[in-house]
């Protein structure tokens, strides 16, 4: 289930507590609980979004680097193959 879905029903949780009946000790405890809940999974959302981003960025690096160092090697190849025409 997406982080989102889990954070509207949470919301709905919240929501609906007073009209489920329970107890005023229960209620208090199941939305102090849901409050957490809900502060984690945003936490957790945002934490997950950078790390995503930091990955991706990183990757992009990489295959740049990679490009360059194919660039290079086959710049490398045509200067041995024929010298005489880069002098």
């Amino acid at each position: 289930m997406p982080k989102n879905r889990i954070i509207i029903a949470l919301g709905l949780l919240v929501a609906l507590l007073p009209l489920l009946g329970f107890p005023r000790l229960w209620e208090s405890f199941f939305q102090v609980a849901t409050g957490f809940s809900i502060i984690l999974l945003s936490v957790w959302s945002n934490i997950d979004k950078r790390l995503t981003l930091k990955a991706k960025a990183q990757k992009r690096q990489a295959h740049k680097k990679r490009v360059a160092e194919i660039e290079a090697q086959k710049n490398t190849e045509e200067v041995l193959i024929r010298p005489e025409e880069h002098i």
